[in-house]
C-alpha cells in the first residue's frame, strides 16, 4: 500500500463505514500532513442527496464538485476536496476499487478519477503520484510534525508566538535529514520545551 495515508486503519477513520468521504479525508490529510485545520463549515449546509434512479449514475466526486460550485463552499473546498480526491481508489473500508458503486441511478457504475489538483498547482493522478508530490515537500510535512509534536509535549497548541521557535528545531532537524531520533533531540533541548 505504500505508507500510512494508504493504510485501512486511516481510511477507514476518513469515512462512515459505509461510503467513503473525500472532503472527510482532505481535512485528515490538511490537519495531519500540512498541520492546517480548515474552517468549519457553515451551517445549514446540505448533506449530499443520492442519485434519483431516473439519472445517470454520479460519484461522490460528481457531486461534490456540482456542490462546490457554490461561492461559499468554492473557497475551501478547493484547497480541501483534491486533497480526498486522491484517495478515491480506496472505498470506506480502505479496499481498493476501479469502479464507484452507486446506489440509484441508471447505466453502469463510474470509473473512480483519483486526480486532483493542489492549491500549489501541481496536479497528480493516482494516489501514489499524490504520496509524490508530498514527499517532494518534505519541509513542510516535517515543520507540520514538529508542530503537532511540540503541540503534544506540551500539552497546549502552538500559537504565533511560538512559530519561531518551532522553525529553529526545524532548521536543526534538517542537518539530521529530518530523523526521528533528531526530532525529538531537538524539541526536548529548545527553549519551547525547557521553559515552558
Amino acid at each position: 500500500r505504500g505508507g500510512l495515508l494508504t493504510q485501512a486503519s486511516i481510511l477507514s477513520l476518513t469515512s462512515d463505514g459505509t461510503r467513503h468521504r473525500p472532503v472527510h479525508r482532505g481535512v485528515w490529510v490538511s490537519e495531519a500532513i500540512f498541520g492546517r485545520t480548515p474552517p468549519p463549515p457553515p451551517p445549514n449546509v446540505e448533506p449530499l442527496e443520492p442519485t434519483p434512479s431516473s439519472k445517470p449514475k454520479a460519484t461522490i466526486r460528481d457531486q461534490l464538485q456540482a456542490h462546490a460550485t457554490h461561492a461559499t463552499f468554492a473557497s475551501c473546498h478547493a484547497r480541501i476536496d483534491p486533497l480526498g480526491f486522491a484517495f478515491e481508489n480506496y472505498d470506506a473500508v480502505g479496499a481498493w476499487r476501479t469502479q464507484e458503486r452507486v446506489r440509484g441511478g441508471t447505466g453502469t457504475d463510474p470509473v473512480v478519477d483519483a486526480s486532483g489538483i493542489l492549491p500549489n498547482g501541481k496536479t497528480f493522478q493516482t494516489p501514489d503520484e499524490f504520496k509524490q508530490l508530498l514527499v517532494a515537500d518534505i519541509d513542510r510535512f516535517a515543520e507540520a510534525f514538529i508542530e503537532q509534536l511540540a503541540t503534544y509535549a506540551l500539552r497546549r497548541v502552538m500559537t504565533v508566538d511560538d512559530q519561531t521557535a518551532l522553525k529553529e528545531i526545524a532548521a536543526k532537524t534538517k542537518q539530521d535529514e529530518y530523523r526521528l531520533r533528531a526530532t525529538l533531540e531537538n524539541l526536548v533541548l529548545s527553549d519551547l520545551f525547557q521553559k515552558r
